[in-house]
């Protein structure tokens, strides 16, 4: 590694990068803890909620690990329901979106793979600040993301979730 990395512990309500009260995700490992090889952040999403629109990475692949509750994925053009205990793999390049079908909070773990995109979460609550869907340019230059938010309309119609600022 680059530098020297210390032994951690995080607490399970310690946010240190203090987005998950703003976004519903905390990032509990950056890349730059891992030489760049992988970030993972922690989602809590309330109930009927999408956690972001439609879209894909050029870069990274995803693997969601949900710890608590159940959670819907849009891969490609097929949807699938995962429960605790199992995993979504997402590829770079796949169209995706993830979102909490039921009426309680889901968890789950996002490890992210190379490391890197975990910055986009800081981000989201400043793009959000009209009430709306966030500045998907700017995130799409910046990360390597491409969105789809006419895709994005009908998920949200279909499945009856809400988008937005998170709520806490």
């Amino acid at each position: 590694m680059s530098e020297t990395i210390e032994p951690t512990v995080l607490g399970p309500d310690e946010d240190p990068a203090g987005t998950l009260a703003s976004s519903g995700a905390r990032i509990m490992v950056r890349d730059n803890q891992t030489d760049g090889g992988f970030s993972l952040v922690e989602h809590r999403v309330p109930p009927k909620r999408l956690t972001s629109p439609v879209h894909r990475h050029a870069r990274e692949d995803e693997y969601t690990v949900v710890q608590s509750g159940r959670v819907a994925a849009l891969l490609g053009d097929r949807v699938v329901y995962a429960e605790a205990g199992a995993m979504i793999f997402k590829p770079r390049g796949q169209w995706h979106a993830v979102w909490n079908p039921d009426d309680r909070e889901a968890r789950f773990l996002e490890i992210i793979t190379p490391g890197g995109l975990e910055g986009l979460f800081e981000q989201v609550p400043e793009l959000q600040a009209d009430g709306g869907v966030p500045d998907t340019t700017a995130l799409a230059e910046r990360y390597g993301i491409e969105f789809d938010l006419v895709a994005t309309a009908g998920l949200v119609h279909a499945h009856g979730v809400s988008f937005g600022p998170h709520s806490g």
